[in-house]
């Protein structure tokens, strides 16, 4: 069975499902775990050569069919010559788009060999009543079949070219027009939200604002809040969570490319 003596975890995970994915991946491998978290502000800033004996495993969520532009924009400064990953993007059941043929040509043009891929489904970071409380034991379970299938290719060290499904050009970037909004009532000032924002978009002066031109709607603030006092609301939000759950509730399964 092929060991390694390193599992480099590359995630960016507002919700922490993403994070919850690349987990439950890196913990069926022995090796010494790495993290890079690419929502922390400094994470991902500087170039990274991966040595032999690493494993990658990268996960990314879906906005509106896109890699988040921080994001990707960070994961551009890993590479690894050869370096076999594990690559998944992670969505909440509204729609791929192009985000998984995206993260598989950044890894590859770094120089990285795709062992396996996928789009996995967890509960809608926004309107969380979209795939409640996802992943849940069926999808945990096709992850592991997945994991199992790409222990056994790296077993064989037989890797040929993976094909998956997008489009290029990639479908152009669209801003979630939502911004968290504060109630600085139930507000402590303990800046959990300004030091977990990637976009740099709350004020450490004013951590009960948010500058909507910078926000790109992650929900990195809201998730992390232990008061509970940042949230989404308003006619537009109220409009979105009808749309999707008229249109998105019907259960989509994950998908896996080897």
């Amino acid at each position: 069975m092929k060991t390694f003596t390193k599992i480099a975890k590359i995630y960016f995970s507002p919700s922490s499902t993403t994070r919850k994915i690349v987990d439950e991946i890196a913990n069926k491998f022995e090796g010494t775990q790495e993290e890079y978290d690419l929502l922390n502000v400094a994470g991902g800033n500087s170039p990274k050569e991966f040595d032999d004996d690493t494993l990658v495993i990268v996960g990314m969520p879906i906005f509106a069919g896109r890699l988040p532009k921080t994001a990707s924009t960070k994961l551009m400064n890993f590479k690894g010559e050869n370096i076999p990953a594990i690559a998944v993007v992670n969505y909440g059941n509204i729609n791929i788009g192009d985000a998984l043929i995206e993260l598989n040509d950044i890894l590859k043009e770094n120089g990285f060999t795709i062992v396996g891929t996928g789009a996995t489904v967890s509960q809608h970071s926004i309107v969380t009543d979209v795939a409640a409380d996802r992943p849940d034991e069926k999808d945990l379970e096709k992850l592991n079949e997945f994991v199992e299938k790409c222990r056994e290719k790296l077993d064989s060290e037989e890797f040929e070219d993976i094909e998956v499904p997008g489009n290029k050009p990639y479908c152009e970037y669209k801003k979630v027009q939502l911004t968290p909004i504060c109630d600085e009532s139930l507000c402590t000032y303990c800046y959990e939200c300004v030091s977990s924002c990637p976009e740099e978009a709350i004020p450490d002066m004013d951590p009960g604002q948010t500058d909507a031109d910078l926000c790109s709607a992650c929900t990195a603030c809201i998730y992390t809040c232990p008061e509970d006092a940042r949230y989404f609301t308003g006619d537009l939000f109220e409009r979105m969570k009808e749309r999707f759950l008229t249109n998105f509730n019907q259960r989509k399964e994950s998908e896996f490319y080897l």
